[in-house]
């Protein structure tokens, strides 16, 4: 059975000062294209997601707007904010009200698994918030408070997830809390944090090791490599 439609949110307005490129993260090629149109591409084959939003830098409005015009289905482009939570108010605000559901998705991670989006929407439907994680697999280490030079102890990880994106949410419960956070002076980075502090639930859904985060040089090395393997597997089937 088909998804019911839900609004796509794409954040690509970061100025990644951690990469070290020069230049906003989502502009940054990988493969030779820029690093949100790998999301992006695999995201748009999903007719279900629409509309398709790109939040990005005003001051790249142009190169981006380029960028999407190329794109096979018709992609909104919307000036970010200061803030990832304004750039992601802004998003949402360009999605129609008549989309009960909204998922808000990193430009940085171009490996988002789409398998289990489907369920991702249907979870935020449900609870009104819910999110692609991982088990944490290392062994978590925490510092003493005086002296972070020295360990204070494990700490146990069984039920520790990493977050990942996309996050999805019913629209107008996350305009809301967005909307209060901005009028309450609170700064988040997470969407899914508005919903917890609210004391409301948020779902898990299971995501990839491969749904990472490209926030250092080191981490586009790992993608380079990955999309290079990728394409060698294509050529040789």
């Amino acid at each position: 059975m088909a998804a019911e439609r839900a609004g796509l949110v794409i954040v690509a307005a970061g100025a990644g000062q951690r990469l070290g490129a020069g230049r906003p993260k989502a502009l940054v090629p990988l493969g030779g294209r820029p690093l949100v149109e790998h999301a992006l591409a695999r995201l748009a084959a999903l007719p279900w997601l629409d509309p398709l939003v790109v939040v990005g830098p005003a001051a790249q409005r142009a190169e981006l707007a380029a960028l999407l015009a190329r794109q096979p289905r018709a992609v909104l482009l919307v000036d970010g904010g200061d803030r990832r939570q304004d750039s992601v108010l802004a998003g949402v605000r360009a999605v129609p009200a008549d989309r009960d559901c909204v998922l808000v998705h990193d430009a940085a991670r171009p490996f988002v698994p789409i398998e289990p989006l489907a369920e991702l929407a249907a979870a935020a439907r449900r609870l009104g918030a819910a999110l692609l994680a991982v088990p944490v697999p290392d062994t978590l280490k925490q510092a003493r408070a005086d002296d972070p030079g020295l360990c204070a102890g494990t700490v146990p990880r069984e039920r520790l997830r990493a977050a990942q994106t996309p996050q999805a949410f019913r629209r107008a419960l996350l305009v809301e809390l967005l909307e209060r956070a901005d009028r309450e002076g609170r700064s988040v980075t997470d969407e899914a944090a508005l919903f917890e502090a609210a004391g409301l639930s948020v779902g898990f859904v299971e995501g990839s090791a491969r749904n990472f985060k490209i926030t250092t040089a080191q981490d586009l090395d790992l993608a380079e490599a990955l999309l290079a393997a990728a394409t060698q597997r294509e050529k040789g089937t």
